[in-house]
């Protein structure tokens, strides 16, 4: 009787699971579609439906009769860069956080705490400042990228005592390091005024200057990321109980450590370097998550993928809004007008006890 019980309470929590996936999903697409209509030119959702189906492989000839040339022209070439690159930094920013958050074993941790944000901010401050053209037009994303990774790195072997990374010593040791470099960004901006407009955008974050070419890159990175951060679910399971407890059920923490925290490196700084700094999805995204999934890792991870990808995408809807003084505003601004007040009310529910991180 007891064995039936526990049978019919645990198909009933995955057909809940299941029922607010789908829900989600929907939720997901639904977005998608009413982004990509938003613009100077107003699409009809429907219309941009058919252009996305177009678009299919095979399929798509069977749906290319409903829309104009200038139509899929406005929505492939100019819409589908900026919408997409939403979409995988939105996941990319999500997953982050949630593992950070895991090994760290504190809910009040992102990303950008082991230093991503200052490395990167430092990297294009200093290939605008310096004219550098290295990369070509490429340049200052791909300086943004070598020194966000550059101060990760920092940061990892400044924390390493004994052989070992304790997680308090990488929290205080990234704050120290992000804090220093900080610094020295914000020195660079105040010697040299022509600097503070041309780093303006990047600093606050822009979808603005997605293109194809750098979707399809972020997009490759931030695919494997996600999918390492599945298959190593299991273990940020058992971080959030410990490391002690994590080592005793057959973790290797270190070399673990080190490989999460590499691939998480490796994709959120992919992001940083082509949309500037957009905060609060890393931080705010997987407490969402927890509260809807519960707090496996295995639901979480994904859960904050799609609900990071929802999140940029309103937050670049109402960026596009023109609200403000008619004008497009970074959606770093948006991110955060809508990200504090809300992880406020999270802190006063987590306070509560109302659930577990």
């Amino acid at each position: 009787m007891h064995g039936k019980y526990l049978t019919s309470l645990v198909s009933g929590r995955r057909s809940q699971l299941s029922t607010r996936s789908a829900v989600i999903a929907v939720i997901f697409f639904v977005v998608l579609i009413v982004s990509l209509s938003i613009g100077t030119v107003q699409i009809p959702p429907m219309i941009v439906a058919e252009i996305i189906l177009s678009q299919i492989p095979f399929l798509g000839a069977h749906f290319a009769s409903g829309f104009s040339q200038v139509q899929y022209e406005i929505v492939v070439l100019l819409r589908e860069p900026q919408i997409l690159g939403a979409v995988v930094i939105g996941a990319s920013l999500g997953v982050g956080g949630a593992v950070i958050q895991s090994i760290f074993k504190n809910p009040i941790t992102e990303p950008y705490v082991i230093g991503i944000s200052s490395g990167a901010a430092l990297g294009a401050v200093l290939a605008i400042a310096g004219s550098v053209y290295i990369f070509g037009a490429y340049t200052v994303g791909g300086m943004a990228f070598i020194f966000s990774l550059l101060v990760v790195f920092l940061v990892y072997f400044a924390s390493i005592r004994r052989g070992k990374v304790p997680m308090v010593y990488l929290l205080l040791m990234g704050i120290a390091i992000s804090l220093f470099v900080s610094a020295i960004v914000a020195f660079l901006l105040f010697s040299n005024i022509r600097l503070q407009g041309a780093v303006f955008f990047w600093l606050l974050g822009s979808l603005q200057e997605m293109t194809w070419p750098k979707v399809e890159i972020i997009t490759g990175i931030n695919i494997l990321m996600i999918m390492v951060s599945l298959l190593y679910s299991r273990e940020l399971d058992a971080f959030q109980m410990g490391e002690e407890y994590a080592s005793s059920v057959g973790v290797s923490v270190e070399r673990t450590k080190i490989l999460l925290i590499a691939t998480i490196t490796l994709g959120v700084s992919s992001c940083v370097a082509v949309a500037g700094l957009i905060g609060f999805v890393g931080l705010v995204i997987p407490h969402v998550s927890r509260i809807i999934f519960g707090g496996s890792n295995r639901s979480v991870v994904p859960a904050s993928a799609v609900l990071g990808s929802v999140f940029l995408l309103i937050s670049e809807d109402i960026a596009h809004s023109r609200l403000f003084g008619g004008e497009v505003i970074p959606i770093g601004i948006i991110t955060s007008l809508i990200g504090v007040p809300f992880f406020m009310f999270l802190m006063v529910r987590l306070a509560g006890g109302f659930y577990e991180s």
